[in-house]
Order: structure tokens, then C-alpha cells, then sequence
């Protein structure tokens, strides 16, 4: 028993010690013989924070139909792995062969200060000297070396010294490299910050950089929201585009979140609601191996998405605008006539809700499509697109919202505003009778009646409802100049026309009135005001111009009996979660307009569009009753250009619901935009679905507007 007790010890006490040799031998290995690569290995397995891109949040219309979106893209990224300079522009141009091997494109911001075939400086500098010497001294390692940067091929044999690239590379490689190492250098790649490569990649290009990841240390690939346009060309100049952060905007707003790296709005509803828009970036905490390969995520928090944005646009009507004014404009210039230069080119409509201020449609044709901001600076098509957007030379001016910006001689659109003014402070009545015999004397100044130019005879005797109609200059005329200047001016300014309408997108023009004030401003030689100066404003001449937004919330605020709502195009902004972040409401001013006045001036409106005499008769038929006004400015270039085209109206005409502005531009008479607001109602009335909805009322037989 003893003996067998004994043996036992004796295996125990060898088993004891085989372990402990076999845990000294592993040490010996892992601290002594392995001990320095093992330690070089730990090393490389880090752990970093990464941060989570949050979606921005989508634009829908009003019934939640999308236009701006966003999708998952994959990006491209790298760290500044331990690697020497030949190495890692080896790794480098390999990287950029597989991103253009699949037509996938990657960060070229070096190409808007350096190009080659030809070699030549880009765009951010060969125009200034200024910023060339600024960016010159940016590169350069020591001052004395700016010297070396004489021209765009001493520049670029500098920075291939600079970035250490061999003599064995075709200028075309060393320039790809050349271009990734730039980025580097300029968003700071470090060993814990990354750079994006590339993003919104193909999966050909993700699976190939993944399947050879031992040839790429510290790049990695993942997703990414990236923005999309659904069919936005409609709605472009209301959405807006993205681009990438600038310099300025991002020390502006770094301290709120704001990454290098980020695209932020800069235009329309884009930038408007940036800050609903934007969501919160995330962070993770991750482990990486030597390859900057993720081995394991140890935590962090989520990104929080932006707000979707929900504008009051209806999609439809905004379509139906769009497509009513380029086939108008096509029309037009295809029609010819007397005082028809074939050369209308571009127009707006503005359609709002008279109960709210909502703004149902707003078009501006030409469009242009805001998918192509979203394309990198490499993307040569893209950017030759971009610059013709903005290019003086492109009379059409594409990026021009004019619903907004365009500013236009309003004509006799002009006239219910003088109507206004002259029944409440001119002494006016709607029977009081202006005679025209077809030529007057009005302050010193003859002015003659369009009726009698175009050989139609003189109205005569006219009271205010058939004076509207026809749209008589002399009764206006006269009219204004016995009502005063003052008097006009107040009641426009009241209506809005001239005056911001704040509306909730960024670059409104003011536009400006005729008046005394503007008068003295402008001209230097002759500050006074005279009595024909008068009369010429009354009818929407002389120094007024104003824009669309104004002109439909003037006629929208006259519908609704005298109340000034400001439009809004932003109904309301919902959290992710479906809460409710910020609600519209509706804000207004009530106007000190009688009802009996509004009431004076509306059977004349009514008489445009449905009199024997009315300027734009027959063009509204089987719409409920539309009440209207035909415009057509002098531009003071009538010898070599068509007359603008504008016509303002609102429906019903007993019950307003709806009022609508449309402008052609070079449209040659006002009678020419009515079509467009037909359109529009017809829309709006749900009146398209007819099997008719082509028999349209033509306008060949109308023979003057004004």
C-alpha cells in the first residue's frame, strides 16, 4: 500500500514539472527567441475609434413621395501604416489600378491645383496669382524651394521628389500616386486618423481590396450613407445640392460636428435645413491587426440620423408646372408673329395655397440636375457641367432659381395694386368713369393708348371692371397720376411687392419699386420725381421689378381679402422615430384693405378670363371660375427681344383656394403664360384625368394683352 502511494507522488511530482518546463519553454519562446517580432505584432494590434457616419436625412413633398434620399455606398479608407516611401507608393498606385479598373473613382483634390496632359495649374489657382503663390508656400518643404515651382512641370517634378516617388514611374502612375499622398498630407493621415481613398465605390472594387487585404496595410472598406436624387431635376432649384465641406465652412463649424470629410447643403432646402438635415455621428471602438484589418469591435455609440424634412410641394403639380413651361416656351418661339422674336428661353410659376401660405409648386425652367455635385472633383464631365451652370456666358442661367432670385418688369399685373390705391386714398369709385379717347395728356406727357397702336380704335368711356379687363393703359394712367405716387407706393410696399418675403430658402432678391426714394438713389443727373413718372409706374413700368414669390403671394394675399401670409416651402421636420421636431404654422399680416374694395376689383379679374374683352379669354374654360391678370412689360429691348410674358390669377373666384404666378421670359404677350396656370388649376382640380386633357383653349386669336 505504501509502495503504490509512493509511485503515485512520484507521477504527480513529474507531471508538475513537465508542465512547468513546457510554460518556461513557451515563455522562452514568446520573450526571447519570438520576443521582438511578438512585441512588434502586439503593437500593431491597436485599438482605435472609429467614427459612424449618420444619414442625412431625406427630403420628401407633402404627400411623403421622396426626392432626396440616401443610400449605403461603400467607401474606401487608410491609415498611415508603418511602410517606407517606395512601399507605400507601390501600395498606393496598386490601389488606384483596381478603383479604376472597375470605372470607380477616388480623391483627386490635387487636380484643382495641378493636372498633367497637359501640365498646367487647376482651376483653384491658374486665375490667381495670389492663391497660386499661397498654395505654392503650402507645398513647399523649406521657403527657398518655392523656387522649384515655377511652372506646372517644375511643380510637379518637386512634389514627385517630395513624396519620394521612383524615376521608374510613368508620369501618369506617379501622378495617381502622387494624388493619394496629397490627400494624406492635407487631411493629416495618420497612424489613428483616417482618410477616405475613395467612396461610393463598386462591390468589384470592395471584393478585390478585400481578397488581397495583405497587400493593403491599413486600408479598410465599409459602408457609407451616401445622397441620392430621385428624379430631383423638377424640384432642383427648391432641393438644392450637397457638396463637400470647404475650408472656411468647416472652422466655421467644427466645433458643431462637422468633419473634413463631410458633405454639407449649399443651396435650396439643402443647406436651409442643414441643421435638421445633418444627423450625429457615431463612434465604435475597435481592434485592428498589423494589416489594419478589424478583429473585433469592443463597443461605442450609434449614429443618430438626421430629420427628414416634409416640404409643402405637391410632386405632381410641381411636374405639371415644369413640363407646361417648356412646352409653352417651345410654343412660343416656335409660333413667330408680331413682336415675336422666336427667343422665349426660360419662365417660372409659383402656385400657393391663399389659406396658409403654403407653396405648392414652385418651377423654374431651365432646370439642371443636382446629382452631378455629388460627383468628385476627377469626374471631368461632371464638373464641365457644373461650370456651365454658373458660366455669364449662358444666357438660359440654368442654377438661377427665378421663382426667387429673377426679378421682372410686372406690367399690367400691376394694375389691380394702382385699382387698390386709388378706390381707398384716390377718391376713387368703380363706377367713376376715365375717359380714353386713344391719346392723352397726362402730366406734361402724351400717352397713347396699345389699343390704337395696334389699330384697334380707343376704348372710350370706361368704368373700373371693364378698364381691368381690357387692361387700358390711359384709365390707369390716369388713375395713378390723380391718386399720387405715395399712395401707389404704400399699397405695394403693404402687398409685399419689393420687399423680402422671407420665404424659408436661402438668396431671395428684394427686388424694387417705383418710387421717389429709388428715384433718387439710382440716378445721379436727375433726382426728381415727375407726374409722368407717376403714371408710367401705375401701370407696372419704370424702375419696378419684382420676383415671382412676390408677385403669387400679392395675388395670393388679395384673394384671401387682405391677408399677408409669409410662404413657407418646409411644412414640417420628423425625427427618425416618427416625433415631430418642428411644426409650420401659418403666419400673416391682415392688410388695412376694405372688403369693398377687394370686392370692386374682382369682377374685372373675373372679366380677363371669362369677358368678350378679356385679355386672356376662352384659355380657362371648363375650370371652376378663374380670376386673372395678362402682363406684358416693356423691357426697353423690344428692338432686339421678345417682351416678357406674365400672368397672375387665382380660382375659384368665388372661394379662393389656389393663386398662381407665371413669367416667360421673352414670352411676347401675357396672355401667352396663361396656358401654364391652366395647367396648373387643371391639376390642382383634379381636372387632368379626363380623356380630353389635350384640348387645350388656344391662343392664336388673342391679339393684344396689355
Amino acid at each position: 500500500m505504501l509502495e503504490k502511494l509512493k509511485d503515485r507522488y512520484v507521477i504527480i511530482s513529474i507531471s508538475f514539472i513537465l508542465i512547468a518546463a513546457l510554460m518556461v519553454a513557451k515563455l522562452v519562446d514568446l520573450q526571447v527567441i519570438n520576443g521582438k517580432k511578438n512585441d512588434q505584432e502586439s503593437q500593431l494590434k491597436l485599438v482605435r475609434e472609429r467614427s459612424i457616419v449618420a444619414k442625412r436625412g431625406d427630403i420628401v413633398d407633402r404627400n411623403g413621395i421622396p426626392i432626396a434620399v440616401s443610400r449605403l455606398g461603400f467607401t474606401v479608407q487608410m491609415i498611415k501604416a508603418k511602410m517606407k516611401d517606395d512601399q507605400l507608393n507601390e501600395m498606393l498606385l496598386k490601389l488606384v489600378n483596381i478603383i479604376e479598373k472597375n470605372n470607380d473613382t477616388y480623391y483627386k483634390s490635387l487636380s484643382k491645383y495641378l493636372m498633367i496632359n497637359p501640365a498646367a495649374f487647376g482651376s483653384s489657382i491658374a486665375n490667381s496669382q495670389k492663391e497660386l503663390e499661397k498654395w505654392k508656400k503650402e507645398m513647399a518643404i523649406k521657403p527657398s524651394d518655392v523656387e522649384q515651382m515655377s511652372s506646372p512641370e517644375n511643380t510637379f517634378k518637386y512634389m514627385r521628389s517630395k513624396f519620394k516617388i521612383a524615376e521608374s514611374y510613368s508620369d501618369e502612375d506617379a501622378y495617381k500616386i502622387m494624388c493619394i499622398r496629397y490627400e494624406m498630407l492635407i487631411r493629416g493621415c495618420t497612424n489613428i486618423n483616417p482618410i477616405y481613398v475613395a467612396k461610393d465605390v463598386s462591390r468589384e472594387s470592395v471584393a478585390e481590396i478585400e481578397e488581397r487585404h495583405d497587400e493593403f496595410p491599413g486600408v479598410t472598406t465599409s459602408t457609407e450613407p451616401v445622397r441620392r436624387y430621385v428624379d430631383a431635376q423638377t424640384e432642383a432649384h427648391v432641393i438644392g445640392y450637397v457638396r463637400g465641406i470647404s475650408g472656411e465652412e468647416y472652422n466655421n463649424l467644427k466645433d458643431e460636428g462637422y468633419k473634413m470629410t463631410d458633405v454639407i447643403g449649399k443651396s435650396g432646402i439643402e443647406l436651409a435645413a442643414e441643421k435638421y438635415l445633418k444627423g450625429k455621428d457615431g463612434l465604435k471602438t475597435i481592434e485592428e491587426d498589423r494589416w489594419g484589418k478589424q478583429t473585433g469591435e469592443l463597443g461605442g455609440n450609434p449614429a443618430i440620423p438626421g430629420n427628414d424634412v416634409v416640404l409643402t410641394l405637391d410632386t405632381k403639380l410641381q411636374k405639371v408646372a415644369m413640363e407646361s413651361l417648356k412646352r409653352e416656351v417651345e410654343n412660343i418661339r416656335a409660333k413667330g408673329g408680331k413682336g415675336n422674336w422666336g427667343d422665349a428661353n426660360a419662365g417660372a410659376a409659383v402656385a400657393i395655397d391663399v389659406n396658409s401660405g403654403e407653396v405648392l409648386a414652385m418651377a423654374s425652367y431651365p432646370s439642371y440636375d443636382p446629382s452631378a455635385f455629388l460627383e468628385g472633383a476627377d469626374n471631368k464631365e461632371a464638373q464641365k457641367y457644373i461650370a456651365s451652370l454658373f458660366d455669364p456666358k449662358n444666357e438660359d442661367r440654368p442654377a438661377l432659381n427665378r421663382a426667387v432670385q429673377g426679378t421682372y418688369i410686372p406690367g399690367s399685373i400691376f394694375k389691380p395694386i394702382t385699382a387698390v390705391a386709388g378706390l381707398e386714398d384716390g377718391g376713387y369709385s368703380p363706377e367713376s368713369i376715365i375717359y380714353d379717347p386713344g391719346s392723352k395728356v397726362i402730366a406734361d406727357w402724351k400717352f397713347t393708348c396699345l389699343e390704337v397702336k395696334l389699330g384697334l380704335g380707343a376704348h372710350g368711356p370706361l368704368k373700373l371692371d371693364r378698364a381691368m379687363a381690357t387692361s387700358c393703359n390711359i384709365y390707369f394712367h390716369e388713375m395713378g397720376y390723380n391718386t399720387g405716387i405715395d399712395n401707389i407706393d404704400k399699397w405695394a410696399k403693404r402687398f409685399g411687392l419689393g420687399e423680402l418675403t422671407g420665404i424659408d430658402i436661402p438668396n431671395e432678391a428684394k427686388g424694387t419699386r417705383a418710387n421717389k426714394e429709388y428715384k433718387k438713389k439710382a440716378f445721379k443727373d436727375d433726382k426728381d420725381w415727375y407726374g409722368a413718372n407717376t403714371a408710367m409706374a401705375a401701370i407696372g413700368q419704370l424702375y419696378h421689378s419684382f420676383t415671382p414669390i412676390q408677385l403669387a403671394n400679392y395675388m395670393s394675399t388679395f384673394a384671401n381679402g387682405g391677408k399677408k401670409y409669409k410662404p413657407h416651402l418646409i411644412k414640417r421636420v420628423v425625427k427618425y422615430d416618427g416625433s415631430t421636431v418642428m411644426e409650420a404654422t401659418p403666419e400673416y399680416e391682415q392688410l388695412p384693405v376694405k372688403p369693398e374694395t377687394i370686392n370692386a376689383i374682382k369682377p374685372g379679374l373675373i372679366a380677363v378670363t371669362e369677358g368678350a374683352e378679356g385679355t386672356a379669354k376662352d384659355i380657362f374654360k371648363g375650370l371652376p371660375t378663374v380670376a386673372g391678370k395678362t402682363g406684358t412689360p416693356e423691357t426697353g429691348n423690344e428692338a432686339k427681344h421678345s417682351s416678357n410674358a406674365l400672368f397672375i390669377c387665382y380660382a375659384p373666384a368665388d372661394n379662393p383656394k389656389i393663386a398662381v404666378v407665371v413669367v416667360i421670359e421673352r414670352g411676347v404677350w401675357g396672355a401667352n403664360a396663361a396656358p401654364v396656370a391652366r395647367d396648373i388649376l387643371s391639376e390642382y382640380f383634379d381636372l387632368n384625368k379626363t380623356s380630353n386633357v389635350d384640348d387645350r383653349a388656344k391662343i392664336d386669336e388673342v391679339v393684344f394683352t396689355r
